[in-house]
């Protein structure tokens, strides 16, 4: 009864946070100090729940700093020319019979490369929705297209903190986990390629008569190495350098960039890594402004939050007794339909990824015990079902970017179908092995 009271008490702090848009952190540490005080009810000592917390920050402090790069990272490709090229060769792409599924491809593409869902829709997302407008699209359709495609790139890229996160929790090997998310969402892709080409061919708009390539070119030196950033970045992860000194590397070719090809100050640049780009022309800021180290501290403090939760969670025997139900939902919906369950519970109650991830790690331990099932089931349940929580900060910021309604996570086509394709080869295998005994 109290445990339903405590849980019941902090979704609702997650709720009324979602509701009236305030950010997530103040229920977050609503939450620390519900489930602290549980534990004190309970008779544990401040000192041991204080252990209890320690416990699950020391875990995740890798990530903190890997955040950290990809804030910086993604505030000199923004400033270095680097994002304005890759959009402006890709918006010959954006055509009335193409333009869903190119607007789909397109953002999964520059997810991967900046690992960020967040910094791909406040750009090429808001490019896109605005040329798809221009056509006569539904925003219902491209918003769904523009949303899919962001997380299909942050959910595989190797620089996304999600990836990293996971692999963190999970205790396995990132490429190893990128392989098989790769392998596991080849016919889920192919399956929403195949209804954005449907539709735009059906329902083909108008012409947009955008000039992007103008936008930019009045504001940056579009010269051809303006893609070496991208290219160190590939080319260090293609070598299976480590993803911080990959970052690292890729940052400092696009400082070099912003100092001997865009002209910019070295103060400037600085500012622009800890603070994010900021250039004067108000269109131009309006779809490349942001990134920066300081864009992740309300990330970075999420993540802090929420890694102190697995502690308390499991040592005050909080989550014990749901914890006991989830071996009967496997055995009726699978271990990967019991994962699934719990995600979308989760991702209900906690509002972003990061939670999620580790309350589903934890409380599926037992019906998911290999770690690298577990990596990959978390990647295709946790990370592609928050953004299709209308209340939460996965879905509702990238939405809200590029004007999108709500509603649009209906056409997000890419996010159902990985989830249900891995459910049905779950209950295929099952049924293999029942046969096989």
């Amino acid at each position: 009864m109290l445990e339903g009271i405590v849980l019941g008490l902090f979704a609702a702090a997650i709720l009324s946070c979602a509701l009236t848009g305030h950010t997530v952190i103040w229920a977050l540490i609503a939450g620390f100090f519900l489930f602290s005080g549980y534990g004190l009810f309970r008779g544990h000592g401040l000192k041991a729940l204080g252990a209890m917390a320690s416990k699950g920050v020391r875990t995740i402090m890798g990530i903190v700093i890997v955040m950290a790069l990809i804030g910086m990272l993604t505030g000199s490709w923004r400033a270095s020319g680097t994002i304005a090229r890759l959009v402006t060769d890709a918006a010959g792409f954006i055509t009335p019979e193409w333009g869903l599924l190119a607007a789909f491809l397109l953002n999964g593409l520059l997810s991967t490369l900046t690992g960020t869902a967040f910094g791909t829709v406040a750009t090429m997302g808001v490019i896109t929705a605005t040329m798809l407008d221009a056509m006569g699209v539904s925003p219902l359709l491209s918003g769904g297209a523009i949303l899919a495609g962001v997380f299909m790139g942050d959910r595989c890229s190797p620089v996304s903190t999600s990836a990293a996160l996971v692999a963190v929790v999970t205790k396995t090997n990132l490429y190893t986990n990128l392989k098989l998310m790769v392998k596991t969402s080849v016919v889920p892709l192919l399956a929403a390629c195949a209804v954005y080409a449907a539709i735009g061919l059906l329902n083909p708009g108008r012409d947009a008569g955008i000039d992007v390539t103008g936008i930019f070119r009045s504001a940056f030196s579009l010269h051809w190495t303006t893609y070496l950033p991208a290219v160190v970045l590939l080319a260090l992860i293609f070598l299976k350098f480590s993803i911080r000194l990959t970052m690292v590397a890729s940052t400092l070719a696009a400082v070099l960039l912003c100092a001997f090809v865009q002209d910019m100050p070295w103060r400037t640049i600085g500012e622009t890594l800890v603070l994010g780009f900021a250039p004067e022309d108000p269109g131009v800021a309006k779809m490349l402004a942001g990134g920066g180290l300081v864009s992740m501290l309300p990330v970075c403090a999420i993540i802090l939050i929420s890694s102190t939760y697995s502690g308390l969670l499991e040592g005050t025997g909080l989550i014990a007794r749901l914890k006991g139900l989830l071996p009967g939902v496997a055995r009726r919906l699978t271990p990967f339909g019991a994962v699934l369950t719990t995600a979308v519970v989760t991702c209900g109650i906690a509002c972003n990824q990061a939670l999620p991830v580790m309350l589903t790690n934890q409380l599926c331990d037992e019906v998911r015990p290999d770690r690298q099932k577990m990596a990959i089931d978390l990647e295709n349940t946790v990370i592609v079902i928050a953004p299709l929580i209308p209340w939460s900060i996965a879905g509702a910021v990238p939405i809200a970017s590029v004007g999108a309604p709500a509603a649009c996570v209906l056409a997000a086509f890419y996010l159902w179908f990985l989830p249900l394709w891995q459910w049905i080869l779950a209950f295929v295998e099952r049924a293999r092995q029942t046969r096989g005994a």
